[in-house]
């Protein structure tokens, strides 16, 4: 029992994998800042050399490097941001799963079939094919034939840092080469790495929903004592915060190519917050079944109690006794029937879904906080105000 204990309580759903590994090589597997500065001495510098020796750093081209806004974002935002939520959302994950495992699962399903789940999980972090296949959705990107391919630049902006004009021809530039080839994919992999964590985690939540839980139906969190996973949700909403900056940087170079764009990129904004808020709150549907037989059962059995509680109200009050006998000798006493009647409406009130109506709320402003630049972008400050007092008002 204390080795299985050992195996859940050490699982991390970011670690694992040959990356991994090869960063516990180099000792930059703890070293998260340190990390963040290598893979922009990786990506982000070199582009900027390259740009400054051709002279579309800050000039040169209609849209130079420094003005490409969804660029600076994915490098200079996004990908630190993937590196930096590691330990965040490792610790917070790890606590959920120590709580779910150690209180709320049966004690045969915590010696038998929990460890089960939680090799496969360890077994799916560390999958080498899961990252040799992130690796060749990365290098398919890269070469995609769609609008002519990056091999040759066709269909890319001539006026941007990332193309040439040669014999007529759109051709990627050295610092395109370099963007295409290093800088995204290594972006790219890290998201696609990050997505996989989270669908191990999905994973996890739904084989342990499958076990036997020793859910309460008297629990002040009124969802069983199953409200603690949001908890964990409300972490890996930092995964989906930082995919939606970089969405949003890439919707504000749209913007200011084309400022007449405005109301499509809003409702694009908007269709991206409703995709991941649906991803993150999606997990707790799994629970749904045993939170509606939990509850189901605990009303019926507190039925039964207030029954035999009632009688026994009605026979020691209700009668011709002295209220001084009364007060000496009754056991249902009114604050015992009190005390019924406010567990029975907690038990009534009990949700099917382990997430308030504040949760979803906040997971909501979290995720919309990344699209408020597009906002100052379109609008001046003084224009955003006057339609906040005119909202208020």
């Amino acid at each position: 029992m204390a080795k299985n204990q050992h195996s859940f309580e050490n699982f991390s759903i970011s670690e694992g994998g040959p990356i991994y590994r090869a960063l516990r090589k180099i000792h930059l597997e703890q070293k998260h800042w340190k990390l963040v500065l290598v893979l922009l001495c990786i990506t982000w510098l070199p582009l900027a050399i390259i740009t400054a020796i051709q002279g579309t750093f800050y000039t040169g081209a209609q849209r130079p490097f420094l003005e490409d806004v969804a660029m600076q974002v994915r490098l200079l935002v996004g990908l630190p941001m993937l590196i930096l939520i590691r330990i965040p959302v490792d610790k917070k994950v790890s606590m959920v799963l120590k709580y779910l495992s150690g209180t709320l699962v049966s004690v045969e399903d915590r010696g038998k079939i929990l460890p089960i789940t939680m090799r496969r999980a360890m077994k799916w972090t560390n999958s080498v094919m899961a990252e040799l296949i992130m690796v060749a959705i990365v290098v398919a990107l890269s070469i995609s034939p769609i609008k002519g391919g990056v091999m040759s630049g066709e269909g890319r902006d001539a006026s941007l840092w990332m193309v040439d004009v040669h014999e007529g021809n759109n051709v990627l530039s050295l610092a395109g080469k370099w963007a295409v080839f290093v800088s995204i994919p290594l972006f790219q992999f890290t998201l696609l790495r990050w997505f996989w964590r989270y669908i191990v985690w999905v994973i996890v939540l739904f084989l342990i929903s499958r076990l036997r839980l020793k859910l309460q139906p008297t629990h002040p969190d009124l969802a069983g004592g199953l409200g603690i996973i949001v908890l964990a949700q409300r972490y890996f909403i930092l995964f989906f915060m930082a995919v939606s900056t970089v969405i949003s940087g890439e919707l504000i170079g749209q913007l200011i190519s084309h400022p007449d764009s405005f109301v499509s990129i809003r409702n694009e904004a908007i269709g991206y917050i409703l995709l991941f808020l649906l991803l993150i709150l999606f997990p707790v549907v799994f629970f749904t079944g045993k939170l509606l037989k939990t509850k189901h059962e605990g009303l019926l059995n507190l039925s039964n109690l207030g029954v035999s509680l009632s009688n026994k109200f009605e026979q020691e009050w209700i009668n011709d006794v002295s209220i001084e006998k009364k007060l000496v000798e009754a056991m249902a006493s009114t604050s015992t029937v009190q005390d019924y009647s406010t567990i029975f409406r907690s038990l009534d009130e009990l949700r099917p879904f382990p997430v308030t109506v504040k949760d979803v709320f906040t997971l909501t402003f979290l995720l919309l906080l990344p699209y408020i630049p597009i906002l100052l972008v379109h609008f001046s400050i003084g224009e955003l105000l006057q339609k906040l007092i005119r909202t208020l008002a």
